[in-house]
């Protein structure tokens, strides 16, 4: 058992102290590989940009920053700089930074991440995107799907084993914290990774709105209209040329290095590129691919793309790296605010020759993961759809229940709607509700039922899926909905990872006109909500044409192009709640998600785990299934739970002397508390140190002008 550290009076006292200092709390955490377990802590609390503690509120210029009340120079370590724009903005971090710490561990090795909520007002969750948690679903994070929210004050014991090692990340999935700044990148590392970890760089991609509030945007009458106004790589930006800071990264061209691109977007996507070098797809999501060499790669919300830099052909010197907002109806850059944009130094310390490539002319522009065919406003580009990609089925395949020779197949068609009075984003005409209870805990308490719900009509609900126990599931995303709008869903699936099996794009003509896909009708007139294929015989998707059951890539997030349709499958062998959406974070606080109960009868989950709901002052009409624990969510304790695993999972059962470590190694939490009090103290001596050498030096000035 993993015991959660009480957040003790003098640890709190301690937290304000370092905040006050600004100390450096937001190292990244890399586990030891040598260690069967480890374990770090978040503090989730509220931070500003542009903002430092003693010298108030700064401005940019010439990539530095000054204290806009004395004009002097201010340090760039423990600030906030997003885009630079010389308003603070509040937010809700990780650790006191945005992102957050990157959190590094090795595949199979087990995880603890303890997440204490500083915040005075709000509760949170935090979701691991893209870790299937395989026999823990009560660690994914999804408030009133997996668990309660963690109160202000309280701590949450997240603990789960990677076993699919990728780029991933950790964001908040409460509420619109994930808008405010709550991310972080989570790597899981492999033995075979082809590039040492020394020579792996995160981007982590971010669109910003430096003025509004998201949840003030969210509810104003300016929806579906969001505008950002820039582009952050890994929390630093620029906006309209006010020279803010930017990243900087440094390569040679002797070594191979690797780019871990995640798109942490809101609800923008993004195209990255290099003018002057290329780079070669190695892995998408968590899964390793036939490596392909493309000039750009479109990013929708959520993605991940791990690309190695072709550096033969170039020469020494300093390259732009640029991440545009894109239009999604012509593929041009979006005026109304400014790329991500931060600097490549490319160094040549082995001398090596410079090959000249004849391939790098505009006619020959390769782009993957276009959402459409073609866009007629790039004629010399050359699309590529997701699909080029080829999975190298070095995908680990892991069942927690067996595999049944059974299917079943479901259409979802995913709509946005903006009417005068009504908002929604919905999945098969159903606007998701989120339930009021945590499902996966209280399950007997959660109504799934949508009364009102037709063909015709959309309604409100907390609507779910019943996935049978091993069967393989086959979804079709259809996006046949307002094709005005040319909108691209991009759908992440938790506790899961795709194979996509086949994507259907469209055309898009001059005049902004979508062809949408014929492969699919209405079962009904009007239609809305219920479809099937025109050819009967696809209901075996096996008679499908361009079907990829043999190496169609792995994905958790895949982009739906308007008009058109994407085929996907997983086998429903990992027991849990588990939540289908939309992962643009407008389309997601709308409606547009799904849950998914998959094989309940084999849920394991922690007895202790906290309950909630909502107080009506009656009798309730049936008891929860679980009766071991009836602690509500707004009880004053700190909870203290189990890894779940099971027999087929669990690789360290038989180890008795299992110990955890943190970042400090063994003794964690005290170990570290005791260091960071000797480093709080020898600041203390320092810094008086330093004001007496400095009264002194004046006292001697005083005696030498008399």
């Amino acid at each position: 058992m993993v015991a959660i550290i009480p957040l003790t009076s003098e640890l709190r006292v301690l937290w304000i102290c370092l905040v006050w200092l600004h100390f450096p709390i937001g190292l990244s955490f890399k586990c030891n590989e040598k260690m069967l377990h480890c374990t770090t802590s978040l503090f989730i609390s509220n931070s500003f940009t542009m903002f430092h503690r003693t010298d108030g509120q700064l401005f940019t210029r010439d990539r530095r920053l000054f204290a806009v009340s004395s004009g002097k120079e201010v340090p760039l370590q423990g600030v906030i700089t997003a885009d630079g724009w010389n308003v603070t903005r509040k937010l809700i971090t990780a650790n006191g930074t945005m992102p957050g710490p990157d959190i590094i561990v090795h595949q199979n090795q087990k995880i603890t991440i303890i997440v204490h909520n500083h915040l005075l007002s709000e509760g949170i969750t935090i979701h691991w995107h893209g870790i299937e948690q395989f026999g823990t679903p009560a660690m994914d994070g999804t408030p009133f799907v997996t668990q309660c929210p963690i109160l202000p004050g309280k701590s949450f014991n997240y603990t789960f084993t990677p076993r699919i090692g990728g780029s991933y990340f950790y964001h908040s999935h409460s509420g619109v914290q994930f808008d405010m700044g709550l991310f972080g990148a989570f790597i899981v590392l492999r033995h075979r990774d082809p590039i040492p970890f020394e020579r792996q760089i995160i981007l982590q991609l971010y669109d910003w709105n430096h003025h509004i509030d998201s949840e003030v945007m969210f509810k104003s009458k300016t929806i579906p209209h969001i505008e950002y106004h820039s582009v952050l790589i890994n929390g630093k930006g620029e906006f309209q040329n006010n020279t803010a800071p930017l990243q900087t990264f440094y390569v040679d061209k002797s070594e191979r290095y690797l780019f871990r691109l995640i798109a942490a977007s809101l609800n923008e996507y993004f195209l990255f590129s290099i003018p002057g070098i290329r780079f070669t797809v190695i892995e998408t999501d968590g899964n390793e691919v036939v490596p392909l060499t493309v000039d750009k790669i479109l990013i929708f919300n959520g993605e991940r793309f791990d690309v190695e830099l072709e550096l033969t052909n170039v020469t020494e010197g300093r390259y732009e790296i640029f991440v545009d907002m894109v239009d999604g109806s012509n593929l041009t850059i979006k005026e109304t605010g400014s790329p991500g944009h931060a600097f490549l130094y490319v160094t040549n310390k082995m001398s090596l020759p410079t090959v000249s490539n004849d391939s790098s002319t505009d006619a020959s522009t390769l782009v993957l993961n276009c959402a459409f065919n073609e866009y007629y406003k790039k004629p010399n580009w050359t699309c590529l759809p997701l699909s080029t990609l080829n999975s190298a089925n070095h995908i680990e395949q892991i069942h927690i229940t067996e595999k049944r020779n059974k299917r079943s197949s479901y259409f979802l068609n995913l709509s946005f709607r903006a009417f005068p009075t009504l908002i929604g984003a919905s999945i098969n005409g159903r606007i998701f509700v989120n339930p009021s209870v945590s499902s996966l805990s209280q399950p007997t308490e959660v109504s799934t039922s949508c009364p009102g719900c037709n063909s015709t009509n959309q309604c409100f609900c907390s609507y779910s899926l019943d996935l049978e126990t091993g069967t393989e599931v086959v979804f079709i995303f259809l996006n046949l909905d307002d094709l005005n709008f040319h909108y691209i869903h991009p759908m992440h699936i938790h506790g899961h990872k795709f194979q996509i099996l086949k994507e259907s794009k469209t055309t898009i003509d001059a005049s902004g006109h979508v062809t949408p896909t014929t492969d699919v009708i209405c079962d009904e007139n009007p239609c809305k909500n219920i479809f099937k294929w025109t050819n009967e015989s696809w209901n075996d998707y096996r008679n499908i044409p361009g079907i990829n059951i043999e190496n169609g890539v792995y994905k958790d997030t895949v982009a739906v192009p308007a008009g058109g349709y994407v085929i996907a499958r997983i086998w429903a062998t990992n027991p849990g709640v588990w939540l289908l959406h939309c992962h643009r974070s407008l389309h997601l606080a709308i409606g547009m998600a799904v849950m998914l109960n998959e094989s309940y009868e084999n849920v394991q989950v922690p007895s202790d785990l906290p309950l909630c709901r909502s107080f009506l002052n009656k009798e309730p009409e049936s008891l929860p299934l679980r009766t071991t624990s009836n602690v509500p969510c707004d009880s004053a304790t700190d909870i203290s739970t189990k890894a779940v695993t099971t027999d087929k999972i669990q690789a360290d059962t038989s180890v008795s002397s299992e110990k955890e470590s943190s970042m400090f190694g063994s003794g964690g939490d005290t170990t570290a508390l005791a260091i960071i009090i000797i480093l709080c103290i020898v600041v203390c001596i320092l810094s008086a140190l330093l004001f007496f050498i400095i009264h002194q030096m004046r006292k001697t000035k005083s005696r030498d002008l008399y």
